[in-house]
């Protein structure tokens, strides 16, 4: 289910509004309710009583002032809409002995002043104090909690009404000004044709918080680029690259069928053969590459780098063979590590085949562990090396160097380059075997 963010937002509001107006009913409510007995009329009446009895001394005329004081004081809460209960007085002599009861009569001793008690679960303000004689008892019910908490609503719900409609108009205000730049970029990703057009977006998204997904759409568009141009270049070259075997295998078919001797075509055959293994090793090492691009993810698995490395140098055993190059290998029985299969296969194999194909007579792989337990392995040869001027350019695709006759495709130490960002690792260059040719160190 899809829900938008203004409705959200309008229902976030809509819940703290209420959770607002909840706490100020009952902070109010607590007001009020603390003021309710300093507020009572209990203690100005029970003081004026307290002086019109002071100084009468039979009980029948004290009674008739305490009976006329209760009298006015209902008329008084009938007046202010108070009809939640009856006022009470009482008089008492110098023996505690009640001369007069008017209303209800509190259980138990009460302090002098003003106080509250409950009577029949009802709360009261009483007044208590001494009047010559008499000892004056004023009380004066207290509203209950329901007519407290309308009177609270009435006193604030109204300003609680005129605030919501306000407070929505600014949301919504908010909310619209708040997403337009939001608006306008996915209007523009939406409008991005992502077969021609890659260029960053640089949009003014004004809030801080929306920079961030402005910046990140930018870095994304820009890794497209680079995507795209790596893939562009691939393709350019490899049909540069394959033109030329191609071309030459369509005159050596030809010339096969068309020589007129035996040993013409058995030339152009075995030519011809030359020419489709050349052209294989370009497509797998387009494939290669291919398949170490950056962008795909690294699958990593425990592997045994010791059997991993003979593994490789076994299967480069049959080419070394055939053009009189010796193979060594220096590496501990077992190597455990956790990284990429593929790109460590790859990256042994180009290795092995550059050492391999280039002049050497003797190539060794060597496999180690440093001091901080990171393995590391090396491949060097004893072949003519490569000028140290030249180092950095040996990597870019399809670049051979102008001192050899070899065949080759100018891909393989693009590859091993390729496979060093998979595995996160790096690469140092020095002088190969008896300080001649060239060596690679890995650093895992």
């Amino acid at each position: 289910m899809k829900h938008s963010l203004g409705k959200r937002l309008v229902g976030a509001l809509l819940v703290a509004y209420a959770l607002i107006t909840l706490l100020l009913v009952v902070w109010n409510y607590w007001e009020a309710r603390s003021q309710l007995v300093q507020q009572s009329p209990a203690q100005m009446l029970g003081s004026l009583l307290a002086r019109s009895v002071e100084k009468l001394r039979d009980a029948e005329s004290a009674c008739a002032v305490a009976q006329g004081f209760a009298g006015e004081l209902e008329r008084m809460r009938k007046l202010q809409g108070y009809a939640y209960g009856g006022a009470g007085v009482q008089l008492r002599d110098t023996g505690q002995r009640v001369v007069c009861q008017i209303g209800p009569q509190p259980a138990g001793e009460l302090p002098e002043g003003l106080s509250q008690t409950d009577i029949r679960g009802q709360a009261h303000a009483v007044f208590q104090a001494q009047a010559g004689p008499w000892r004056v008892q004023v009380l004066d019910p207290l509203i209950g909690d329901e007519v407290l908490i309308i009177w609270v609503l009435s006193e604030i719900g109204s300003s609680l009404l005129l605030a919501l409609p306000v407070l929505l108009l600014t949301l919504w205000l908010a909310v619209r000004t708040g997403l337009a730049p939001l608006h306008r970029f996915t209007a523009r990703i939406a409008a991005l044709d992502t077969r021609h057009e890659l260029a960053a977006l640089n949009l003014d998204l004004r809030y801080t918080e929306l920079k961030p997904l402005g910046e990140a759409f930018d870095a994304l568009l820009k890794r497209l680029r680079e995507q795209l141009a790596r893939e562009r270049a691939l393709i350019h070259d490899a049909a540069h690259e394959l033109r030329t075997p191609l071309a030459a295998l369509g005159a050596q078919a030809h010339v096969l069928l068309s020589s007129p001797d035996e040993a013409g075509r058995q030339q152009a055959a075995q030519a011809l053969q030359q020419g489709l293994a050349r052209t294989a090793h370009l497509s797998q090492q387009l494939l290669d590459l291919a398949r170490l691009d950056q962008e795909r993810p690294t699958q990593t698995e425990e592997l045994d780098l010791a059997e991993l490395a003979a593994t490789q140098l076994r299967q480069a055993h049959a080419q070394a063979r055939a053009r009189g190059v010796q193979l060594a290998l220096q590496a501990p029985d077992h190597l455990p590590w956790k990284a990429e299969r593929l790109a460590l296969q790859t990256l042994l194999q180009n290795l092995l085949d550059n050492a391999i194909r280039y002049g050497a007579r003797e190539v060794e792989l060597q496999l180690g562990q440093g001091p901080d337990g990171r393995p590391w392995l090396a491949v060097a040869d004893d072949g003519p090396g490569v000028p140290p001027e030249q180092h950095q350019k040996m990597f870019d695709r399809f670049w051979r160097g102008t001192q050899t006759l070899e065949s080759g495709t100018g891909l393989g130490l693009a590859i091993v380059a390729q496979a060093l960002q998979r595995l996160g690792a790096q690469l140092a260059i020095s002088t190969g075997l008896l300080g001649r040719g060239i060596g690679f160190r890995v650093q895992l």
